[in-house]
């Protein structure tokens, strides 16, 4: 039986610049706790003017613009790690809830314990809870949830079931309100993997439809404080409030209902458009501000800017290790040595963003800053490099070429892009051409597609941004081994296998290392285990870490708590509307 009380099992966290308010896990004294972190929280808050300076009022309509649709459907499980897929989160609930501190706190269940061995998770669950169309929640539904995600068949599109869930042996009802999760091995990450929106508790009747359903996400239910109301495919979604909505996570800055009658999101691709949109007040809120627009919210009167840093990994350049001329690690290391990525996003981002030393963020508790400063541009080395690589002649075009007269390309491929990321390929295509002499060719598509062209292995470079609530899903996903004829393994009962390891890196060193990490639950392990992968990849040019990941918002002057719309630990814009007020 479980012995431990979950707050004993938190990992420790050193002290981070922001936010170091220590958090009170009491339901005594919970709102008092919350209401002095909601001001400590707020991620460095522009000058823009100002919100509102009186209290929240229930009514009304927000509005908010963001980049890109949930272009895999309305499943929270299926590409529940995309940042379009995060606005979801409006209308389903998860057991527990993780903060900015990579803390946990309760939600759907009202506590937690962890056996001493870290197989046993023990829920006691809210009775109050239902979903929007009467079905009740309780521990049966929690099992047909948890069950479903680790069913192989299941259609949870980025392989979450087996990533995160297939360590479950199994799922028990103790009572109505009460269930027990029993785990074949101890994942640091169990709790990170319940808390984020892959694990969502969907209805269980939503569970019964068919395979096209299921991954389409229509008919999918949750008990969220909105209800999704209408559609338009690519365009735009419309929720309505859950007026019954009662039980927040205990992370929210109020109880109850919440606060808008209506909210309204919008898809808008570029980033001019969207500000257009908010100066002329059609929209209350925009995530993504371009640098060149912070100048039009931050400082000016009847707006608010918010940016904060991401725990998710920095955006990194995956170099491919099986294919073209990137399979020779002088070419890779060459690469990463061609170009000033410090100035290239200086230049680009007006400080906005941050040069990428290290593939951990520098927001997450794992952060070494050991690796500042290493790695920086050496165009003389880079040179030596291809030379000695082979590659020493010259076509009509100015491109550097092997003994053949073969030119040195290098194919990317990527997911149609957004701001910053267009523009940083573009400068990185231009700024190789004329230190190097390398042909970089950029190929975009649909994020749907971009599996597609990873399988079919024609490409030298992927560029990606790797989410994950816990660090070691986040390096599994991009650097666990992958093979050709066994796309996941098992290690130790952990799952081993890229979703999108764009570098197709497999490297049984690097798998030993993440199973450790995943397992341990020790903080300083697991950051010894995080800091070798990273030296080892970084040294073999597996990925060029670009810049860091930090979020932003601008809102009208109306709008209430805009910085609830990132979605901790992550910090994605995710549109979460539930503290929001614009009255």
């Amino acid at each position: 039986m479980p012995s431990r009380d979950w707050r004993s099992r938190l990992p420790q966290k050193a002290p981070r610049v922001r936010n170091r308010l220590t958090r009170l896990f009491t339901a005594l004294l919970l709102a008092t706790a919350l209401a002095a972190s909601a001001c400590a929280a707020d991620p460095e808050p522009g000058g823009g003017g100002g919100g509102p300076t009186t209290p929240p009022q229930a009514g009304g309509t927000f509005t908010i613009a963001l980049p890109t649709y949930p272009s895999r459907g309305l499943s929270p499980h299926y590409g529940a790690a995309f940042d379009a897929s995060q606005v979801l989160r409006n209308s389903f609930d998860s057991l527990i809830a993780e903060d900015r501190d990579e803390q946990f706190h309760p939600w759907l269940a009202t506590e937690w314990t962890i056996s001493p061995d870290g197989l046993v998770y023990e829920f006691a669950l809210r009775k109050d809870v239902t979903f929007h169309n009467g079905e009740k929640f309780d521990a049966a539904a929690v099992k047909a949830n948890i069950d479903a995600l680790r069913n192989p068949d299941y259609p949870s599109w980025t392989v979450l079931g087996l990533l995160q869930y297939s360590s479950v042996s199994a799922v028990d009802v103790l009572d109505p309100y009460k269930v027990r999760i029993s785990l074949s091995t101890p994942r640091a990450d169990f709790l990170s993997t319940l808390g984020g929106l892959s694990g969502a508790i969907v209805a269980p009747s939503s569970l019964q439809a068919d395979k096209q359903a299921l991954t389409s996400g229509a008919g999918f239910v949750g008990s969220g404080p909105f209800v999704l109301d209408k559609v338009v495919q690519g365009q735009e979604l419309r929720y309505r409030k859950n007026t019954a909505y009662n039980w927040a996570p205990a992370t929210a800055k109020h109880q109850g209902a919440a606060y808008v009658d209506e909210l309204v999101v919008k898809f808008i691709p570029e980033a001019a458009t969207r500000a257009g949109l908010l100066r002329s007040g059609e929209v209350n809120a925009i995530g993504t501000v371009k640098a060149t627009d912070i100048g039009l919210f931050d400082g000016v009167s009847g707006f608010q800017y918010e940016q904060i840093g991401s725990a998710a990994s920095p955006w990194v350049i995956m170099l491919n290790l099986t294919h073209g001329a990137t399979t020779d690690v002088r070419v890779r290391r060459a690469i990463a040595k061609g170009v000033d990525i410090a100035a290239v996003t200086k230049s680009l981002t007006k400080d906005t963003q941050q040069r990428a030393w290290s593939l951990i963020s520098p927001d997450s508790a794992y952060y070494d800053p050991k690796f500042e400063n290493k790695g920086g541009p050496d165009l003389d080395a880079a040179k030596a490099l291809l030379a000695e690589a082979g590659w020493t002649g010259a076509d009509a075009e100015g491109y550097r070429t092997d003994s053949t007269g073969k030119r040195l390309t290098v194919r990317l491929v990527a997911t149609n892009p957004t701001y910053p990321e267009d523009d940083f390929l573009k400068a990185w295509q231009a700024e190789l051409r004329q230190n190097l002499g390398v042909q970089v060719e950029l190929q975009f598509v649909d994020n749907a597609q971009i599996y597609d062209l990873l399988a079919r292995n024609d490409y030298e470079a992927f560029p990606r941004q790797v989410g994950g609530l816990d660090l070691s899903l986040q390096f599994n996903r991009a650097y666990g081994s992958t093979t050709p004829d066994l796309k996941y393994g098992q290690i130790d009962g952990i799952t081993i296998g890229s979703i999108v390891g764009g570098s197709k890196l497999a490297d049984p060193q690097v798998d030993r290392w993440l199973v450790d990490a995943t397992k341990a639950t020790d903080r300083e392990q697991r950051k010894q285990l995080f800091n070798r992968i990273t030296a080892h990849l970084l040294d073999n040019a597996v990925a060029i870490p670009l810049y860091t990941d930090r979020n932003s918002v601008a809102a009208d002057a109306t709008v209430h708590n805009p910085t609830s719309l990132f979605d901790a630990p992550r910090n994605s814009v995710n549109g979460w509307a539930y503290d929001i007020a614009v009255r």
